[in-house]
């Protein structure tokens, strides 16, 4: 598992077709190969729901285990700014009792305690730049240790 991902993050370095990757290519050809690495089965809804609607907001990948949802995920293109976007997340993450969740363009990955009191800025504690940091210093994280 820790190959295929250091492999595939290596790959995206050197890709040049990143930097013009929509919302779309980029939950399809990057954040959907990062859960499926992490062991996430990416065809099973009820281990990967995605568009989940979240009263009028909408979550683009709940990642769920034994059918409740465990991280919520929301993905915007690559390089627009994250900043601006972790309060909706947050705020269905915390209608719906999610403890965890991850903003991301592709290249960076927010991670969020949903559930705590402070402001939207200060509940992440976790940083990646998949373009930045060397991968083998995250490939620890893995599907279902949230569970």
């Amino acid at each position: 598992m820790e190959k295929k991902i250091i492999d595939f993050i290596k790959s995206l370095k050197s890709d040049q077709r990143i930097t013009s990757f929509d919302e779309a290519s980029t939950k399809q050809a990057i954040v959907i190969r990062i859960l499926s690495s992490l062991g996430w089965d990416i065809f099973n809804v009820d281990e990967v729901k995605p568009d989940l609607n979240v009263g009028s907001h909408q979550v683009d990948y709940a990642l769920r285990v034994n059918k409740a949802n465990k991280v919520f995920i929301n993905v915007k293109k690559v390089n627009e700014e994250l900043n601006g976007h972790q309060k909706e997340l947050l705020g269905c993450a915390v209608k719906e009792g999610v403890e965890l969740s991850i903003l991301t363009n592709g290249i960076t990955w927010w991670f969020y305690l949903s559930l705590s009191k402070d402001p939207p800025e200060q509940r992440r504690f976790y940083s990646l730049d998949l373009l930045k940091q060397n991968p083998v210093s995250y490939t620890h994280l893995r599907a279902h240790e949230t569970g």
